[in-house]
Protein backbone atom coordinates (compact mmCIF):
# COMPACT_ATOMS: atom_id res chain seq x y z
CA UNK A 1 0.00 0.00 0.00
CA UNK A 2 2.81 2.59 0.15
CA UNK A 3 4.72 1.65 -2.87
CA UNK A 4 3.94 4.83 -4.65
CA UNK A 5 5.22 6.71 -1.93
CA UNK A 6 8.31 4.27 -0.44
CA UNK A 7 11.26 6.21 -2.41
CA UNK A 8 9.36 9.69 -0.74
CA UNK A 9 9.58 8.50 2.69
CA UNK A 10 13.25 8.05 2.94
CA UNK A 11 13.75 11.75 2.83
CA UNK A 12 11.09 12.55 5.64
CA UNK A 13 11.78 11.99 9.70
CA UNK A 14 8.70 10.28 10.45
CA UNK A 15 7.49 10.33 14.03
CA UNK A 16 4.61 7.96 15.73
CA UNK A 17 3.70 10.47 18.84
CA UNK A 18 2.10 6.96 20.66
CA UNK A 19 3.77 4.90 23.55
CA UNK A 20 1.60 1.78 22.64
CA UNK A 21 3.27 -1.31 21.37
CA UNK A 22 -0.23 -2.21 19.26
CA UNK A 23 0.37 1.25 16.93
CA UNK A 24 4.07 0.43 17.32
CA UNK A 25 3.73 -3.75 16.13
CA UNK A 26 1.10 -2.24 12.98
CA UNK A 27 3.16 0.27 11.81
CA UNK A 28 5.87 -2.26 11.86
CA UNK A 29 3.63 -4.19 9.84
CA UNK A 30 3.42 -1.37 7.41
CA UNK A 31 7.24 -1.34 7.25
CA UNK A 32 7.59 2.18 7.79
CA UNK A 33 10.67 3.34 9.54
CA UNK A 34 8.97 5.45 12.43
CA UNK A 35 11.20 7.18 15.40
CA UNK A 36 9.02 6.79 18.39
CA UNK A 37 8.12 9.74 20.66
CA UNK A 38 5.06 9.20 23.08
CA UNK A 39 3.09 12.38 23.60
CA UNK A 40 2.71 14.14 26.68
CA UNK A 41 -0.24 16.21 25.83
CA UNK A 42 -2.72 15.91 28.79
CA UNK A 43 -6.21 13.89 27.37
CA UNK A 44 -8.28 16.80 28.86
CA UNK A 45 -10.45 17.95 26.55
CA UNK A 46 -14.59 18.49 27.05
CA UNK A 47 -16.57 15.90 25.03
CA UNK A 48 -19.87 18.33 25.74
CA UNK A 49 -17.93 20.78 23.41
CA UNK A 50 -18.32 18.43 20.89
CA UNK A 51 -21.07 17.71 18.42
CA UNK A 52 -19.82 14.36 17.36
CA UNK A 53 -17.28 11.44 18.50
CA UNK A 54 -15.17 12.00 15.39
CA UNK A 55 -14.17 15.19 15.97
CA UNK A 56 -13.57 14.85 19.47
CA UNK A 57 -11.08 12.07 18.81
CA UNK A 58 -9.55 13.86 15.85
CA UNK A 59 -8.97 16.47 18.59
CA UNK A 60 -7.62 14.17 20.90
CA UNK A 61 -5.16 12.92 18.20
CA UNK A 62 -4.10 16.74 16.94
CA UNK A 63 -3.33 17.33 20.60
CA UNK A 64 -1.11 14.53 20.42
CA UNK A 65 0.88 15.16 17.23
CA UNK A 66 0.93 19.15 17.62
CA UNK A 67 2.77 18.37 21.32
CA UNK A 68 4.84 16.24 19.65
CA UNK A 69 5.71 18.63 16.88
CA UNK A 70 6.28 21.43 18.45
CA UNK A 71 8.79 20.00 20.83
CA UNK A 72 11.00 17.80 17.92
CA UNK A 73 10.76 21.41 15.70
CA UNK A 74 12.42 23.03 18.96
CA UNK A 75 15.76 21.21 18.26
CA UNK A 76 15.88 21.78 14.79
CA UNK A 77 14.57 22.08 11.16
CA UNK A 78 11.25 20.82 10.79
CA UNK A 79 10.38 21.08 7.14
CA UNK A 80 11.27 17.03 6.67
CA UNK A 81 9.24 16.00 10.04
CA UNK A 82 6.04 14.29 10.00
CA UNK A 83 4.32 13.31 13.07
CA UNK A 84 1.91 10.44 13.16
CA UNK A 85 -0.65 10.07 16.12
CA UNK A 86 -3.80 8.72 16.65
CA UNK A 87 -6.35 7.97 19.67
CA UNK A 88 -9.11 5.01 19.78
CA UNK A 89 -12.52 5.14 21.75
CA UNK A 90 -15.08 3.20 22.57
CA UNK A 91 -18.94 3.78 22.64
CA UNK A 92 -22.40 2.27 23.47
CA UNK A 93 -24.85 4.29 22.49
CA UNK A 94 -24.33 7.45 23.59
CA UNK A 95 -21.50 6.51 26.66
CA UNK A 96 -18.15 6.17 25.98
CA UNK A 97 -16.11 3.42 27.58
CA UNK A 98 -12.45 4.77 28.20
CA UNK A 99 -10.44 2.57 30.18
CA UNK A 100 -11.37 1.05 33.38
CA UNK A 101 -10.61 2.52 36.13
CA UNK A 102 -10.17 -0.81 38.35
CA UNK A 103 -11.20 -4.32 37.93
CA UNK A 104 -14.74 -3.16 39.05
CA UNK A 105 -15.34 -1.18 36.68
CA UNK A 106 -14.22 -3.26 34.04
CA UNK A 107 -16.38 -5.73 34.78
CA UNK A 108 -18.96 -3.28 34.89
CA UNK A 109 -18.14 -2.16 31.20
CA UNK A 110 -18.30 -5.46 30.00
CA UNK A 111 -21.42 -7.08 31.50
CA UNK A 112 -22.78 -3.95 29.60
CA UNK A 113 -20.97 -4.85 26.55
CA UNK A 114 -22.46 -8.27 26.50
CA UNK A 115 -24.73 -9.21 24.02
CA UNK A 116 -24.30 -5.85 21.96
CA UNK A 117 -22.74 -4.26 19.53
CA UNK A 118 -20.29 -1.40 20.67
CA UNK A 119 -18.33 1.39 18.15
CA UNK A 120 -15.00 2.07 18.14
CA UNK A 121 -13.70 5.08 16.90
CA UNK A 122 -10.09 5.48 15.81
CA UNK A 123 -8.84 9.17 15.06
CA UNK A 124 -5.44 9.47 13.40
CA UNK A 125 -3.53 13.03 12.07
CA UNK A 126 -0.86 13.15 10.32
CA UNK A 127 1.36 16.59 11.10
CA UNK A 128 3.62 18.32 8.94
CA UNK A 129 5.58 21.78 8.32
CA UNK A 130 2.78 22.69 6.05
CA UNK A 131 -0.20 21.85 7.87
CA UNK A 132 -2.68 18.57 8.93
CA UNK A 133 -4.35 15.77 7.65
CA UNK A 134 -6.78 13.72 9.58
CA UNK A 135 -9.49 11.36 9.37
CA UNK A 136 -12.04 9.05 11.63
CA UNK A 137 -12.49 5.60 10.63
CA UNK A 138 -15.11 3.64 12.92
CA UNK A 139 -15.92 -0.30 13.17
CA UNK A 140 -18.97 -2.12 14.52
CA UNK A 141 -18.24 -4.88 17.40
CA UNK A 142 -20.42 -7.47 18.42
CA UNK A 143 -20.10 -9.40 21.64
CA UNK A 144 -21.81 -12.83 22.31
CA UNK A 145 -24.18 -13.09 25.67
CA UNK A 146 -21.46 -13.40 28.34
CA UNK A 147 -21.66 -15.37 31.78
CA UNK A 148 -20.74 -13.51 35.09
CA UNK A 149 -17.69 -16.03 35.73
CA UNK A 150 -16.16 -15.77 32.09
CA UNK A 151 -16.47 -11.87 32.53
CA UNK A 152 -14.49 -12.25 35.96
CA UNK A 153 -12.31 -14.71 34.23
CA UNK A 154 -11.21 -12.03 32.16
CA UNK A 155 -10.89 -9.17 34.44
CA UNK A 156 -9.16 -11.64 36.82
CA UNK A 157 -6.40 -12.11 34.08
CA UNK A 158 -5.35 -8.14 34.04
CA UNK A 159 -5.63 -7.89 30.06
CA UNK A 160 -8.73 -5.42 30.43
CA UNK A 161 -7.76 -3.05 32.71
CA UNK A 162 -5.23 -1.07 30.45
CA UNK A 163 -7.74 -1.01 27.54
CA UNK A 164 -10.66 1.29 26.13
CA UNK A 165 -13.80 -0.65 26.65
CA UNK A 166 -11.86 -2.82 29.24
CA UNK A 167 -11.02 -5.27 26.51
CA UNK A 168 -8.67 -5.79 23.45
CA UNK A 169 -9.45 -7.83 20.52
CA UNK A 170 -6.24 -9.08 19.68
CA UNK A 171 -5.86 -11.10 22.95
CA UNK A 172 -7.76 -13.62 25.04
CA UNK A 173 -10.47 -11.18 24.55
CA UNK A 174 -11.18 -11.92 20.72
CA UNK A 175 -13.08 -14.87 22.28
CA UNK A 176 -15.85 -12.56 23.47
CA UNK A 177 -16.65 -11.29 19.73
CA UNK A 178 -18.80 -13.03 17.51
CA UNK A 179 -17.90 -9.81 14.43
CA UNK A 180 -16.27 -7.05 13.34
CA UNK A 181 -18.47 -4.74 11.01
CA UNK A 182 -15.20 -2.38 9.48
CA UNK A 183 -11.37 -2.99 9.56
CA UNK A 184 -9.76 -5.13 12.19
CA UNK A 185 -7.56 -2.39 12.69
CA UNK A 186 -9.43 0.32 13.27
CA UNK A 187 -10.37 -1.70 16.70
CA UNK A 188 -6.81 -2.15 17.44
CA UNK A 189 -5.95 1.82 17.03
CA UNK A 190 -4.55 2.55 13.69
CA UNK A 191 -7.18 1.16 10.70
CA UNK A 192 -3.91 0.57 8.38
CA UNK A 193 -5.70 0.43 4.97
CA UNK A 194 -7.19 3.74 5.61
CA UNK A 195 -3.98 5.28 6.93
CA UNK A 196 -2.02 3.68 3.87
CA UNK A 197 -4.60 5.48 1.42
CA UNK A 198 -4.13 9.13 3.62
CA UNK A 199 -0.21 8.92 3.86
CA UNK A 200 -0.80 8.25 0.01
CA UNK A 201 -2.61 11.38 -0.12
CA UNK A 202 -0.17 13.14 1.62
CA UNK A 203 2.64 12.54 -0.03
CA UNK A 204 1.03 12.83 -3.67
CA UNK A 205 -1.29 15.95 -3.24
CA UNK A 206 -0.38 18.19 -0.24
CA UNK A 207 3.35 17.43 0.14
CA UNK A 208 3.83 17.38 -3.56
CA UNK A 209 3.27 21.60 -4.50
Amino acid sequence: MLAPIRHLLSNYRVVLASGSPRRQEMVKILGLNAELCPSTFEENLNMADYKEFSEYIEDTALGKAEEVFTRLSAQGDNKNLIVIAADTMVTLGEEVYGKPKNAEDAVRMLKNLSGACNRVYSGVVLKHAGGVRKFTDTADVYFSQLLPEQIQSYVDSGDPLDKAGAYGIQGPGGAMIERIDGDFYCVLGLPLNRFCRELNKLFLEDLST
